[in-house]
């Protein structure tokens, strides 16, 4: 409860509210909920709980006994940050994991031991595979935007890496859907669990308003630009298909006296954290993304 107000929350949203006590109580939890929903504290809040009341507080040995999967660094660097509050109260260890970070560091981290880990598929299934970090000790398992990684060819690594985790484990699934497929995986690595349904498919977020123009490729530049001048460009995302549209789109927009930048996987990790803050903080105001950006990123007060 200290960690809860120390994050500034008073109400639980509707996915926390039918998450946390059957998570509480050890069930698996299958999760639709959309992005901004508060998904992130539906699972931490359980796991953080149950640890609490298990292990008092850090226990002697290496662990991890929380794994959360994510399937962006952007992502498991916002997860990251959230466990980190609730683990400064409770005094567990948490670590993040993720591609384009020094190898030797995090190698260094993991030696010293941790608590939660919070990683990418790909760089964990590789310091797992190499012997570097065992994940026998995992009591709970969360697989965080699961149709995403799906999309993204990570089931493989991620079906690996959830077969090196004892099977008497807790597992979280969430998505922005339960399609067919993502209830068939489901069905795979987890034991009876309870169903909690915020979003059906093709819903948007109450306080979003939507607008299709039909426009030709061609003429695409001169309506963005004619857009943003009416109806403002001070906080923008843009998103484009590809990384190439995406770094065009910003030359552009830029080229027009507009303040943009573009955010993609080509770029390195400095380049995506510093474009985000830059964003976040107001220096820039328009982000041009790939869906990168698309699941699970919180910025605040974005008007289009």
């Amino acid at each position: 409860m200290e960690a809860i107000e120390n994050l500034g929350f008073t109400e639980p949203t509707p996915v926390q509210a039918l998450s946390i006590p059957p998570g509480i109580e050890g069930k698996d939890i299958l999760a639709a909920a959309q992005t901004g929903t508060g998904k992130t504290l539906a699972y931490l809040l359980p796991i953080f709980d149950q640890m609490v009341r298990h292990f008092g507080s850090r226990r002697p040995k290496k662990g991890p006994y929380a794994l959360v999967l994510a399937p962006t660094r952007e992502l498991a660097q916002q997860i990251s940050e959230c466990a980190s509050t609730i683990a400064q109260t409770t005094k567990f260890r948490t670590l993040t994991v993720i591609g384009g970070k020094k190898y030797s560091t995090q190698v260094e981290k993991l030696k010293k031991g941790c608590d939660v880990l919070i990683a990418t598929p790909g760089r964990l299934l590789d310091l797992a595979q190499q012997g570097l970090l065992s994940l026998e000790n995992i009591h709970y398992l969360v697989l965080d935007e699961v149709d995403r990684m799906m999309d993204m060819g990570f089931w493989p690594p991620v079906n690996t890496i959830v077969r090196m985790t004892p099977k008497e484990r807790q597992t979280f699934l969430f998505s922005a859907t339960l399609t067919p497929d993502v209830q068939a995986k489901a069905k795979l690595v987890q034991t009876d669990p309870e169903v909690v349904e915020i979003a059906h498919k093709g819903e948007t977020a109450k306080t979003v308003e939507q607008f299709v123009m039909p426009i030709a490729q061609r003429d695409k530049a001169d309506l963005l630009q004619a857009v943003l001048k009416e109806k403002g460009s001070t906080r923008v995302i843009v998103f484009a298909r590809t990384k190439n549209r995406t770094e065009d789109c910003a030359e552009m927009l830029c080229d027009a006296g507009f303040s943009a930048e573009s955010i993609h996987s080509d770029k390195s990790q400095g380049q995506r954290r510093r474009a985000l803050e830059n964003f976040r903080r107001g220096r820039t105001d328009i982000l041009v993304a790939t869906d990168v950006l698309a699941r699970g990123i919180d910025v605040t007060g974005v008007d289009h």
